[in-house]
């Protein structure tokens, strides 16, 4: 007879439990990581901020750096510009505590080294790249609101072109920052091509700054962007495939679920962040009126999440059977209790469901 039980798997921590562990250690010694960089020895925290980083925001990249205005010193958790890791950036900075001298950022912020006097190295091909070397021919799209370029550096010839690319990114992040290259370059290539009418990449803060004046440009943060999308009928019948229209701020994860029919890969896991939709079906609605009636369950149901800090709304959508709204989760099930609270307000039809995105989830489907 066993009389030794073994031990339940510990519950893995949810994203709004991470990040509050994650700020707790920071705030525990913040005066003393700020003494440090004073002293100019901000390579002696790397190990440890590494080491926290890996336990509480596993995948994400992070930097220190100047504070907001030259005053202080910042830290910066960046997404590298994919919208999962962008969206826990986002969360990680908003449950920040005020901590004196500090500045924390979602996402690499341009460089404000004079004369772009800086350089980039890369580990993998141990080369060194310098802003003065990229000279770059831009071309305004207009219908994108973006700047296509043609780029040519001195390695053309003679390197990968994933090399060039890796660097090309690191060089226009640090001119424009993250965000900065997300949403104003569009179309890149490397060509010898107009090398005559080129100029040099450090001036493309400066034209940027000349097409927002003229242009009246407005450019949000790629997780505050939410474009619409039509869909044609699907051949195959799986959930969501009576869905025709919709807005999402994150197609990419509808696009990898359409294409799989149903449940698609998780596109970040192990932060303990979930997505997640709602179908109702679409008679509960007014009829006529049903977009508007899917919006305000949803503003609810998002008013109520923000809260406690436990999620954010993606976007929804229509279909010919059921209405649906999106949502990332970043609480576990004390997210989805707030979901099926509000849901119960409205007194939505008792086939209403919960479903999971991703496929590590999909067999959990909760009803209300």
């Amino acid at each position: 007879m066993n009389l030794f039980k073994p031990k339940p798997k510990p519950t893995p921590l949810t994203l709004k439990e991470r990040v509050a562990e994650f700020w707790k250690w920071f705030s525990d010694d913040a005066e003393r990581f700020y003494a440090t960089i004073e002293d100019k020895k901000c390579s002696d925290l790397q190990p440890e901020t590494t080491e926290a980083m890996n336990k509480w925001m596993g995948g994400m990249s992070w930097v220190y750096g100047p504070g907001e205005n030259k005053t202080g010193h910042s830290l910066t958790l960046t997404g590298e510009g994919f919208l999962p890791k962008q969206f826990v950036a986002e969360y990680w900075a908003s449950r920040a505590p005020k901590l004196k001298g500090w500045t924390f950022y979602s996402s690499r912020q341009p460089s404000e080294a004079d004369g772009w006097g800086f350089k980039i190295h890369l580990r993998d091909s141990n080369e060194d790249f310098k802003p003065i070397e990229f000279w770059v021919c831009p071309y305004v799209n207009e219908d994108e609101e973006k700047i296509d370029i043609k780029v040519w550096h001195p390695s053309i010839h003679r390197l990968p072109e994933n090399t060039r690319f890796m660097a090309l990114f690191l060089i226009l992040d640090e001119l424009l920052g993250e965000h900065g290259t997300q949403n104003w370059i569009g179309e890149i290539k490397f060509s010898e091509e107009h090398l005559k009418k080129s100029i040099p990449i450090s001036e493309l803060p400066e034209l940027i700054q000349t097409l927002e004046r003229e242009h009246g440009w407005k450019k949000y943060p790629p997780t505050d962007t939410y474009s619409s999308y039509e869909l044609k009928p699907q051949e195959n019948e799986w959930l969501r495939s009576d869905t025709f229209a919709g807005t999402t701020r994150y197609f990419g994860l509808l696009r990898q679920y359409f294409n799989a029919e149903g449940p698609c890969e998780h596109p970040f896991p192990g932060v303990g962040l979930d997505y997640v939709f709602i179908s109702i079906a679409r008679s509960y609605f007014p009829k006529g009126d049903e977009v508007n009636g899917r919006g305000i369950i949803e503003d609810d149901i998002l008013a109520a999440l923000e809260v406690e800090g436990a999620g954010i709304s993606l976007g929804g959508a229509s279909g010919h059977e059921n209405l649906y709204l999106d949502f990332a989760i970043y609480d576990g099930e004390r997210s989805i209790e707030i979901i099926k609270s509000v849901l119960k307000k409205h007194k939505v039809p008792k086939k209403t469901k919960i479903h999971f995105f991703t496929s590590d989830r999909a067999k959990e489907v909760i009803s209300i």
